[in-house]
């Protein structure tokens, strides 16, 4: 393949999914690793894409490449995490995904599911979910973060309406004592609301 015509496609390829690692790259053109690092460098240097660590997002993306960071840090690890959350979560089944780029693999991870109930936050998972059409996806309202997460007393009176079988937190920590722990305190009342809203098993 031309250089030209694989730049055109890694261009579209970023601009549909807002970042792209450099192994699907590699992947999607089925070239070398090398010649995806010199072309992601050289559409950089023109301002056609954004060059992060390990892979590449669209220029519009910039102001939130905190989140695209955060996305790619282990990656490999939270889809493991997300296919193995997945298997828990029966086909019917009614839960809460949260704000983060974990609780966003898990959202991908359940795409071959059916007729799932989704309570959710989250922008970006919403998204992802969309494309199962048996999915009856429930949004939060509230103030709309760069990141794609949706906080406030608004999502936090929003949640408190549902009973549901699942949760998926994103969380930063968890102490010595079990308790979860996050940096952003609107992002903890959603989680300790949800430990009274999900029935326990």
């Amino acid at each position: 393949m031309k250089q030209s015509l694989r730049h055109q496609k890694i261009i579209k390829l970023v601009e549909q999914s807002g970042y792209l690692s450099t192994e699907e790259l590699v992947a999607a053109l089925d070239v070398s690793p090398q010649t995806i690092r010199r072309d992601l460098n050289i559409l950089a240097e023109l301002d056609l894409i954004r060059r992060h660590h390990g892979g590449a997002a669209s220029p519009s993306s910039a102001e939130n490449s905190d989140y695209v960071d955060r996305k790619q840090f282990f990656s490999l690890q939270k889809n493991n995490i997300a296919q193995e959350v997945a298997k828990l979560i029966p086909n019917g089944a009614s839960l809460f995904i949260d704000i983060g780029t974990t609780p966003e693999a898990v959202a991908n991870a359940l795409l071959g599911h059916e007729k799932l109930r989704i309570v959710t936050n989250n922008l970006n998972a919403a998204h992802l979910l969309r494309q199962n059409e048996s999915f009856d996806i429930v949004m939060a309202g509230g103030s709309l973060r760069m990141d794609g997460g949706i906080i406030g007393e608004a999502t936090v009176n929003f949640i408190s309406q549902f009973r549901l079988d699942f949760g998926i937190l994103g969380i930063s920590a968890i102490d010595a004592d079990g308790s979860l722990l996050d940096y952003d305190y609107h992002e903890v009342q959603v989680e300790r609301l949800l430990k009274v809203h999900v029935r326990p098993y």
